[in-house]
């Protein structure tokens, strides 16, 4: 009996839930203004990188697995792909842009040890002023439909007259469109430079109306943020000289707050750099949001702060203990050993 016991053990331990949950996935998004073009760039967005794998937020501290790109162009891409892999000392950084519109490109490069590219990224070219790419990933190894996850790469409409605002506020119900169309329940993170100047934009109104794909601003931070020192924390335009607008977001989908598949981890959204010690209108370099070093790096390297979110594979509802399922066990022996009884007394 104990031998058969032990066995049956054996066997329920080769079913026990195998599961990522626990582990990171730290998205940055940057306007990287089509650089870097040379090596002094280089070293600028290489201290800008090891600085965001060296922030510890929340407890985690780690490279980063998908940098948002807007303004950018295929030489840019490749180095800054470049960098990544020598800093790392890997070659698993790789990355995808869309096709240029007026000029411009957005798109991701991301780390393929850490997420696995999904088929192929959609090119959004009619969207608006300038490209989006649509990129979908889930966790390297994972096969789980509820960790896979989308990400558009945006750039909206820049200008203050009342044609760009309702411009951007088109190019936003285009996008959301487009999401809204992947369905009910999926996990859809929108990174970019949105050139927004306030949550009373018409595209702030869209991007966060009711539907499949509605988004929501981690940072919970609706108003007025242009010149606004209540805002002073958020802003990430424009850090070599005067620090004053939100430009820069990773809006969410409520997939991403579900308990289930993968979350956003509360709390860490943030403008890398800026914790808001900086003078008002001033560069970040006024402030005290990073070394002295990496500040300089973010003034120089472009006109636009990186922002970074973090999130977290959480898998599902968690699965049977072992004693549960040895238990199940037993009582479906118990059960087939009582009619087996049942069949011994009917035999001659």
């Amino acid at each position: 009996m104990k031998k058969m016991l032990w066995s049956i053990s054996i066997g329920l331990i080769c079913l026990v839930y195998v599961s990522t949950a626990g582990a990171a996935i730290r998205v940055v998004a940057y306007n990287c203004a089509n650089r870097p073009n040379n090596t002094t760039q280089e070293d600028q967005f290489r201290t800008v990188f090891q600085a965001i794998g060296n922030e510890s937020v929340n407890g985690i501290a780690k490279r980063l697995d998908i940098l948002v790109m807007s303004e950018m162009d295929p030489s840019s891409a490749t180095s800054l792909t470049t960098i990544l892999n020598n800093l790392y000392n890997v070659n698993t950084y790789t990355h995808d842009l869309s096709s240029q519109v007026s000029g411009d490109r957005t798109g991701v490069i991301y780390d393929s040890s850490t997420v696995t590219l999904v088929g192929n990224a959609a090119d959004l070219t009619t969207i608006g002023t300038h490209p989006i790419l649509r990129a979908q990933f889930r966790p390297a190894g994972s096969t789980a439909a509820n960790e896979q996850f989308y990400v558009y790469a945006i750039h909206l409409k820049s200008g203050d007259t009342t044609s760009d605002i309702a411009l951007r506020a088109t190019e936003a119900t285009s996008l959301r469109n487009d999401a809204d169309a992947l369905g009910q329940g999926a996990h859809i993170i929108y990174a970019g430079d949105f050139n927004l100047t306030g949550s009373s934009e018409g595209a702030w109104t869209n991007l966060l109306a009711a539907g499949n794909g509605q988004a929501f601003d981690p940072a919970n931070a609706p108003g007025g943020w242009r010149d606004n020192a209540a805002f002073i924390n958020l802003h990430s335009q424009n850090p070599g000289t005067a620090m004053d607008d939100r430009f820069d977001f990773e809006f969410i989908s409520g997939e991403f707050s579900d308990g289930n598949g993968i979350d956003y981890v509360a709390n860490s959204f943030r403008a890398f750099g800026n914790n808001g010690t900086h003078i008002l209108d001033g560069a970040i370099t006024t402030g005290t949001g990073a070394s002295t070093n990496v500040l300089n790096a973010l003034a120089n390297a472009s006109d636009h702060l990186p922002v970074v979110a973090d999130f977290e594979i959480v898998g599902t509802t968690p699965p049977i203990s072992l004693r549960q399922q040895i238990l199940q066990r037993i009582t479906q022996l118990e059960q087939e050993l009582a009619a087996l009884r049942a069949l011994a007394q009917q035999l001659p």
